[in-house]
């Protein structure tokens, strides 16, 4: 990808995860990519969701070789910043679809691997709330990780990076550890109070809004969308 064309878009993307978020964006990349001349994804997979030999996982890993996309085996938690970057160094665009569930010190480590790599375009993962109005100190010790790699990536100049806030991922609401929808129990409730408003957002139209991002002209850069 050519940096210093603003229509230039992204050509080798490589998308880390394809979970309840990967997977809707790998869909909406692979659709889109059939326009792009040149384009070509990649998901980064660990072996043992590649080798499973559980029903689910054996449909989504066929559903993504049916959509043409290439699959890298590797482990974005295990593996070292300099492994990472080497890997990502492969790769015009890298987008992070490793969720929470990843452990708080991941997005920081991806962030720093891309800056390395110097991946020329870096989605981190940042979907959902947008963590410049919540601020520092909330109850929430990943919303203060995920502040400090923004500061990270705006203290340099040297790879793009996107940020994508959706609000909240629709699931959450029904998770019982985020307590608000209580379906055992019939019971809904309140964040703060009735009238306070949340943004909702499936992983179905995130996948959507980021395949268009990605490839929009001219292109999106050093913002939050």
């Amino acid at each position: 990808m050519n940096q210093t064309d603003p229509n230039a878009t992204s050509q080798n993307i490589l998308v880390l995860g394809a979970g309840e978020l990967g997977l809707p964006v790998l869909r909406n990349l692979a659709r889109r990519a059939k326009d792009i001349a040149g384009a070509k994804i990649s998901v980064l997979l660990r072996a043992s969701a590649v080798e499973s030999s559980a029903p689910a996982k054996r449909h989504d890993i066929a559903e993504i070789r049916d959509l043409g996309i290439e699959i890298v085996v590797g482990d974005f938690v295990k593996s070292s910043i300099d492994e990472l970057a080497a890997l990502f160094a492969r790769y015009d665009t890298v987008i992070g679809c490793a969720g929470i569930t990843a452990g708080i010190d991941t997005p920081m480590k991806l962030a720093r691997a891309a800056l390395q790599a110097r991946v020329p375009r870096y989605f981190p993962w940042q979907f959902g709330v947008d963590f410049d109005v919540i601020g520092r100190g909330s109850p929430q010790d990943i919303f203060d990780a995920q502040l400090d790699v923004r500061e990270l990536l705006r203290s340099q100049h040297g790879t793009e990076w996107v940020i994508i806030s959706t609000g909240m991922f629709m699931s959450y609401l029904f998770e019982p550890e985020f307590g608000v929808v209580d379906l055992q129990n019939d019971e809904v409730h309140a964040l703060g109070s009735l009238d306070t408003a949340v943004t909702l957002t499936t992983p179905d139209d995130i996948g959507a809004l980021t395949a268009a991002i990605v490839f929009a002209q001219p292109r999106i850069r050093n913002e939050i969308v």
